[in-house]
């Protein structure tokens, strides 16, 4: 009787005992951190992943709250953080991202029946680029329409990219005849001349400050000669005087 009287005290002091330890080493730790607080570390111009993982890594819940459209920043990085950067907050809290979706697309333009020069003026406006004017004869468009364009109308496209369009020659004659070339650009021509397999071309070069560079100043033969008959045709293509500024066609 005597022996287990003392040995449920001993029972007793031991669980006392162990309970202060687990108070000790665990839950006052536990609670003080509850209260801890550390300083936000700055994750913006950081890609979403390396912020996600750098936020998470000291105890904070990471939200992405919004993305948008941002010429400043590529896409998938972070362009704001609430709590900002460098503020004191407590360990666990939410962290707010919002993601940029990089720079906002522009869309394609319909250039079609429009002339070269007017799709010229309308690309420029919206910061792209008219790289190449090819032509072809069409019996749908009148000459000088374009029928063409190397990005479909309503494409997403990239600012600065560079478009190329095609520009009706008319109906395409039913003989092959000389067509008048005079006035339109040298690649112009070749290409008329191109689609009616015509013979070589030859170009000779006069300056006149008169006329854009390039542009066909005279042409043998005249127009309508059967280029069956042509052996040669010559183009007189202007080109600047020495010493003046360059302007290419």
């Amino acid at each position: 009787m005597f022996e287990n009287k003392w040995l449920r005290r001993f029972v007793y002091v031991a669980l006392l005992f162990l309970l202060a330890v687990i108070f000790d080493r665990l839950l006052m730790p536990w609670y003080v951190d509850l209260g801890h607080e550390i300083k936000m570390p700055d994750v913006v111009e950081r890609t979403e992943t390396e912020a996600e993982n750098m936020l998470r890594s000291r105890g904070f819940n990471v939200i992405i709250a919004d993305s948008v459209y941002d010429a400043h920043y590529p896409r998938g990085t972070v362009i704001e953080q609430r709590p900002v950067a460098y503020s004191t907050v407590k360990v666990g809290r939410n962290v707010y991202l919002t993601i940029s979706s990089g720079e906002k697309a522009l869309i394609m333009p319909n250039l079609y029946g429009k002339s070269a020069r007017e799709a010229e003026i309308i690309l420029g406006s919206m910061q792209l680029k008219l790289k190449n004017v090819r032509y072809e004869y069409s019996d749908l468009y009148p000459e000088g329409a374009i029928i063409g364009q190397s990005f479909p109308q309503g494409q997403e496209i990239a600012k600065n990219s560079a478009v190329t369009i095609t520009v009706s020659l008319g109906e395409k004659p039913s003989t092959r005849t000389m067509p008048n070339l005079v006035g339109k650009s040298l690649s112009a021509a070749r290409q008329q001349l191109q689609q009616l397999n015509a013979g070589p071309v030859e170009v000779e070069y006069e300056e006149n400050e008169n006329y854009l560079s390039n542009t066909v100043l005279m042409q043998k033969p005249d127009q309508g000669a059967l280029l069956r008959d042509v052996d040669k045709i010559v183009l007189r293509v202007s080109r600047m005087p020495r010493g003046t500024a360059e302007n290419n066609r």
